[in-house]
C-alpha cells in the first residue's frame, strides 16, 4: 500500500490533470486539509512537496501552493532534483520518447565543454520531452558524456529511458563523487532548418526558441556531463523566487 502522502498527492494530481484545479488556482491550506481529515500536517506537507517536485504546483510565502502552467521548460538541475524526490525526471502530464544513444566524435562546442579535443569520442544521449495532452514537443534534450562512462556503465549507451534515475544519478553513484558545481546558460535564438527534426517543425519555420545548457562538474573537477535542451516554439522557462 502506498504511503498516505502519495495517495493524497495522486488524488490532487488527478484533479489538476482533469482541470478541476486549473492553472492559477490555489490549493487548500495545509491546515484546512488536516481539518478535512486528509492526513496529518506532515502528510499534507509531503504531498504538496511531491506535487511541487513534479512540476504541478509552486509554493511561496504569502501565496500558498498554486497550480502552475505545465508548458514551461525544465532545466537539467530541476529534472535531477525531481528524480531524487519522485524517482522520475518527468513532470506530471509529460513523457519522453525517441531515446537514442551512441558513441560519436565530439563537435567543437562539446569538446570545449568537456575539456577534450574536437573529434575525440564522446557518448551522446538524446530524447524528446512532450506534452501528454497533445504530444507536442516541449523540448529536445541532449546529454554529452565522457566516453569512459559508456564502457563502465553500459546502460548509458543503450537507446532507451534509464531505469535508475538520470545519467548524473548513475555516474555519481558509480564514481562516488557527487556533483560539486553546475554552470548553466540560457539564450534565445531563431529556429534553423536543423531544428526541424528534433522539434518536429517545418524546415522553413522562423520562430524564437530558448536554449538551455548546463556543464556539470564533480568533486574531482571532472566535467561529467554537458547538457543541451532546445525548447519548442512558444515554450518558456520560468523560476519563482521566494522573498525571505
Amino acid at each position: 500500500m502506498p504511503p498516505k502522502w502519495k495517495v493524497l498527492a495522486d488524488e490532487i494530481a488527478a484533479k489538476i490533470t482533469s482541470g478541476e484545479y486549473a492553472p492559477g488556482d490555489r490549493l487548500p491550506k495545509i491546515e484546512d486539509q488536516v481539518s478535512a481529515g486528509r492526513g496529518s500536517k506532515t502528510t499534507v506537507h509531503a504531498a504538496y512537496k511531491a506535487l511541487e517536485a513534479d512540476g504541478l504546483v509552486t509554493s511561496s510565502r504569502g501565496h500558498g501552493t498554486v497550480v502552475r502552467e505545465r508548458t514551461t521548460l525544465a532545466t537539467a538541475a530541476e529534472r535531477e532534483q525531481r528524480s531524487k524526490v519522485t524517482g522520475s525526471s518527468w513532470r506530471a502530464g509529460e513523457r519522453s520518447d525517441s531515446h537514442m544513444a551512441g558513441v560519436v566524435s565530439a563537435p567543437p562546442d562539446v569538446a570545449e565543454a568537456l575539456e577534450i579535443a574536437p573529434g575525440d569520442l564522446v557518448l551522446r544521449r538524446s530524447r524528446t520531452y512532450r506534452d501528454e495532452r497533445d504530444s507536442d514537443v516541449i523540448s529536445h534534450s541532449t546529454s554529452w558524456i565522457p566516453a569512459v562512462f559508456a564502457e563502465e556503465l553500459p546502460e548509458l549507451a543503450m537507446g532507451r529511458r534509464l531505469s535508475n534515475g538520470t545519467s548524473i544519478d548513475m555516474i555519481t553513484r558509480h564514481t562516488g563523487r557527487p556533483v560539486a558545481r553546475r554552470y548553466s546558460s540560457m539564450w534565445a535564438r531563431t529556429t534553423t532548418p536543423a531544428d526541424a527534426g528534433p522539434l518536429e517543425i517545418p524546415e522553413d519555420t522562423k520562430a524564437a526558441i530558448i536554449v538551455l545548457t548546463v556543464r556539470i562538474v564533480d568533486t574531482s573537477g571532472m566535467t561529467i556531463e554537458y547538457g543541451v535542451d532546445i525548447g519548442g516554439p512558444g515554450r518558456r522557462w520560468t523560476k519563482q523566487e521566494v522573498s525571505e
